[in-house]
């Protein structure tokens, strides 16, 4: 669910040849690759080091975007149609050259057991907030992939490549960077989707002669103006096109706003592509669906021309680019998904909503309170129901016969479940799915726990033999890492929490160490050598530094969150979590609870400042990176704001004004006693943080704000991730444990922050 308002973010090129060779040298050396699962290193005398910001941005990764998010991953090895060879992309960070250098690795499946080695097809480094290889998609002739690749001076374009001759070839010359694409199986049309070009706003006649009408900008757009190096480059709303055989690509109109993330997917056969927009009017009819989070934008009254919090699947014949409504229904925001059969004749879209105009009595009451998981007949647009359960589309399987969905939040192994087609529609199959290949090949597989990082794995489901494909990071066994474990306690308002629970890899029992909370979800599957996110949170090299770091998850029963979610007990609910987390480990004698540290990003800024504002506990220090703030400074900025009345109890006059004053964080700022670090990404981020900024500072309390105008919000290039993480650990080091970096790399930060401890100390003097 979208939680914050678009955001815009700016890309350049890395152009020197040398640069590129050195980082294949050292990407070939971070791909180890090993023979079984039991190969082991060499032992080596040298003592462990301890963990660092650098370590994980030179971490050489699994490159999918879903994982990313920690969203719904994708297939690890993409394998091709024929299933001789599969495919797995990788990238690291290159710290030195502020680059991200993406290698696409080409397996042959046969020898996928017996001492495999990766030709390495393609490899591209991007200093652009972009992916350098990205959306690799195997054409029907088992020869040829495409995929979406970065460039010097030419952005992100679709590239295909031959595997056998090595042909590289650029089919589409964009003036802006392309996003997102589809292509169909035989490669003829492509559809896709990219930023417009950049226009003047100030410097024009018309604006000169008459002047600029307000009204539906953003103050952003009216600040920024002409600043195209900042904004103007990636604009959030993006324009559609279609290119067919070798004509030139036409531009889909679009009454709509079609924004990056959502789904674009085209038919096999290239005739038709579905595609997500976010809607410039709701229909009014509508306002009868129950979702309780969907609910309040399905009613929102906005001025024309702004978009709505609400999407819905769209189709597009690519031969007349005429666009109508695929479902009169909207999107859900949990499990979406389309997939289309192989024959071209259908689509099955998840977590999709069902038209209300038709159904009968007791139909339509399902249909109000709940999502479905749908197959729509094309062009007719026939709907038949796959299930009314809460799932999410993942592939086809035996000839586009069956269908594998995953679980909420699942979409392996047992998470996924079968559904059989026949003449009286879909049932679900009590047989177990398999996974993608497994009939004529081997499943490859991203293993990784809480305590061992990922690597990539090959296994035969018929006789169960496992090796190790590709060891993404043995440089970790030099490194002493702090062991998580994964923990429940109680909240201070009774509910049940989970988290994972890192302690120094030096921990010594009596000793009472500092906290640092980190918010925002705990996934007890997954490595995580910094947190959930890869902006602001810092897990491992704050535990190096001697730090107790809790990472918070969700409730015993996610679904209770979810219940808060978007109503005024959604920061009383998360404070108690950060209460009661307090509690437990003081009790178990890890912490000293006068030196407590907490981070909010995206969402939980909200939480986190709304307990350094409310809650009875003390907090030394917090960290507030680039997210909704419930405050009324920006309820103003964005015209989309439901959120903002929603958690506030109503919009903010009137006689709900009297609830903003009482329960939103920036009217409560002579409440907060931390010392606070504000981090913004974006070029309008200024904004967004300028009500606790503003008030914190003319009230005389420590405040710092970095500001990183070129970063987006999930912090993506190596000098930005560094910055962010990096000044996590040196904050909550100079004001737990009183503690400088000698050797940041911000050469006014110390000298900044203790100006900033001097006049704490002065003024709290009696």
């Amino acid at each position: 669910m979208p939680n914050l308002p678009p955001r815009n973010c700016v890309f350049c090129f890395l152009a020197r040849v040398f640069r590129e060779f050195k980082a294949a040298l050292l990407c070939l050396v971070a791909l180890t690759l090993t023979t079984s699962v039991g190969a082991q290193a060499q032992t080596t005398t040298r003592p462990k080091r301890l963990a660092t910001v650098a370590d994980s941005i030179r971490m050489t990764r699994w490159a999918d975007h879903g994982y990313f998010v920690g969203g719904a991953p994708g297939p690890v090895g993409l394998f091709s149609p024929d299933h001789a060879h599969f495919l797995v992309l990788v990238k690291r960070g290159d710290l030195e050259h502020n680059s991200n250098v993406y290698s696409l690795l080409l397996f042959t499946t046969k020898n996928a057991f017996n001492h495999p080695r990766p030709r390495v097809l393609a490899r591209m480094s991007s200093t652009s907030n972009r992916d350098g290889i990205s959306a690799v998609k195997w054409a029907s002739d088992n020869e040829s992939i495409t995929f979406l690749g970065e460039t010097p001076g030419e952005g992100s374009q679709v590239y295909r490549l031959n595997i056998k001759s090595d042909r590289l070839e650029r089919l589409t010359r964009h003036p802006t960077p392309i996003v997102a694409y589809d292509v169909s199986d035989d490669g003829s049309t492509i559809i896709y989707d990219a930023g417009p070009p950049a226009t003047k706003i100030l410097e024009t006649q018309a604006t000169k002669r008459n002047g600029i009408i307000v009204t539906t900008q953003y103050p952003s757009d009216l600040l920024l103006s002409d600043s195209n190096a900042l904004a103007k480059a990636t604009e959030s709303y993006k324009e559609l096109f279609v290119r067919r055989g070798n004509e030139p690509a036409s531009r889909v109109s679009i009454r709509d706003f079609l924004l990056p993330g959502l789904p674009l997917s085209i038919s096999p056969d290239g005739r038709y592509a579905a595609f997500a927009v976010s809607l410039a009017q709701v229909p009014q009819s509508w306002s009868d669906y129950k979702d309780r989070l969907l609910h309040p934008y399905l009613t929102a009254r906005l001025r024309p021309g702004i978009p709505f919090n609400v999407q819905q699947y769209v189709l597009v014949n690519t031969q007349t680019l005429k666009v109508t409504p695929l479902i009169d229904a909207p999107m859900s925001w949990h499990n979406t998904g389309c997939l289309w059969a192989t024959n071209s004749r259908s689509i099955v879209l998840s977590g999709i909503y069902l038209p209300l105009v038709g159904a009968d009595p007791m139909e339509r009451t399902a249909r109000r309170q709940q999502a479905f998981v749908a197959e729509v007949e094309i062009p007719s647009k026939q709907i038949t129901v796959v299930t009314d359960r809460n799932l999410r589309v993942v592939r086809w399987d035996r000839e586009g016969e069956e269908l594998i969905l995953a679980q909420e939040a699942g979409g392996n192994g047992a998470d996924q479940e079968r559904y059989k087609r026949s003449r009286n529609g879909w049932t679900q199959s009590t047989e177990a799915a398999r996974d993608p290949g497994t009939a004529q090949g081997p499943e490859v597989s991203l293993d990784e726990d809480l305590n061992n990082p990922p690597q990539v794995f090959v296994r035969d489901l018929k006789t169960k033999q496992k090796r190790l494909l590709i060891d993404l990071d043995p440089q970790f066994r030099e490194i002493d890492l702090a062991q998580e474990q994964s923990v429940t306690w109680r909240a201070s308002d009774g509910h049940s929490v989970t988290g994972g629970l890192y302690l120094p890899p030096d921990f010594h029992e009596g000793v009472r160490y500092p906290l640092v909370i980190q918010t925002h979800g705990f996934d007890p599957s997954r490595f995580s050598f910094d947190g959930p996110f890869s902006s602001v949170f810092a897990a491992q090299p704050l535990a190096a530094a001697g730090f107790v770091v809790l990472q918070i998850g969700s409730s015993a029963d996610p679904a209770d969150d979810r219940k808060a979610l978007n109503t005024s007990d959604e920061a009383p609910r998360q404070m108690a979590a950060y209460e009661g987390a307090i509690d437990y480990l003081d009790s178990r004698g890890l912490i000293d609870r006068n030196r407590v540290g907490i981070v909010g990003f995206s969402r939980t800024v909200y939480h986190v400042s709304y307990a350094l504002t409310h809650s009875r506990y003390t907090f030394a220090a917090a960290i507030l990176a680039d997210g909704f703030d419930a405050g009324y400074l920006n309820s103003l900025f964005w015209w989309n704001a439901q959120d903002y009345s929603s958690v506030n109890g109503g919009p903010s006059f009137g006689s709900a004004l009297s609830f903003w004053l009482e329960n939103s964080p920036g009217f409560q700022l002579d409440k907060v006693s931390a010392a606070v670090r504000l981090e913004y990404y974006s070029s309008i981020a200024p904004l967004d943080a300028w009500q606790f900024f503003a008030g914190l500072s003319n009230l005389g309390k420590p405040v710092d704000f970095v500001w990183l105008p070129f970063g987006t919000h999930l912090l993506v290039k190596p000098w930005e991730r560094y910055t962010s993480l990096q000044g996590t650990v040196d904050w909550f080091n100079f004001w737990l444990k009183g503690q400088e970096n000698p050797s940041a790399t911000d050469k006014t930060q110390n000298k900044r922050w203790e100006q900033l401890r001097e006049n704490t100390s002065r003024d709290s003097t009696p």
